[in-house]
């Protein structure tokens, strides 16, 4: 098995992921709720967001063979994507959802009208925030660039890792906001950011050299 593949797949898939960024907006949709009521929520989103990185892991070749897609392709727009994505973390958005008084007002008078934690552990906590476009390309991607069964097992423990960590970091949450505050958010999200961007420019490449190689 690949030890230095499945570091590449966590560190990418993870700052995709990027769960130090949903705290905030987890924090003030989960405020009306008990500590058992969150850790219920934590796990309905976590088990959520890894059926559907390994439906889209084990599916992924067959959907994009399915729309006639070349795995270049797939690697190149994957790039490009994880690039914007990345970018935009460098920039200074330290939480996927931008906080302010209004928006916290907004979401704390949503969350009190949702009586079904279901709702909050899937919308918007899973979809769009843990797992969206960027995170499912980026898993077709690294699947379609493995042809071994050890290769595609690396992907599959990089994506139970990503899930176990984001984990401890939403249950912890609060101790972590403690810990690191506005500032330490925004050096974690610019350094996640930047390892993102390396690794977008290497999946766009390895795109181009197989149609030009």
């Amino acid at each position: 098995m690949d030890v230095q593949f499945i570091i590449l797949a966590f560190t990418s898939l993870f700052s995709i992921l990027n769960p130090f960024g949903v705290i905030p907006t987890y924090l003030v949709l989960t405020s009306q709720y008990s500590k058992v009521e969150k850790i219920k929520i934590i796990r309905k989103s976590m088990l959520a967001a890894f059926a559907l990185l390994m439906m889209f892991a084990l599916l992924g070749n067959q959907i994009i063979g399915f729309f006639g897609i070349s795995i270049p392709a797939i690697k190149i727009t994957g790039g490009v994507l994880l690039f914007l994505i990345a970018l935009d973390m460098i920039q200074g958005n330290t939480s996927k959802v931008e906080k302010s008084p209004k928006l916290e007002s907004h979401l704390k008078s949503h969350s009190e009208e949702i009586e079904d934690m279901d709702e909050i552990a899937i919308v918007p906590l899973t979809v769009p925030l843990l797992t969206g476009p960027g995170s499912i390309s980026a898993v077709i991607a690294m699947m379609a660039q493995t042809s071994d069964f050890d290769g595609k097992l690396s992907v599959i423990i990089a994506i139970s890792l990503c899930i176990i960590i984001s984990y401890f970091v939403l249950k912890f949450s609060k101790d972590l906001e403690k810990m690191l505050g506005k500032i330490g958010f925004k050096v974690l999200t610019k350094m996640m950011g930047l390892v993102l961007t390396a690794i977008s420019i290497q999946m766009a490449l390895d795109g181009i050299l197989m149609v030009f190689g």
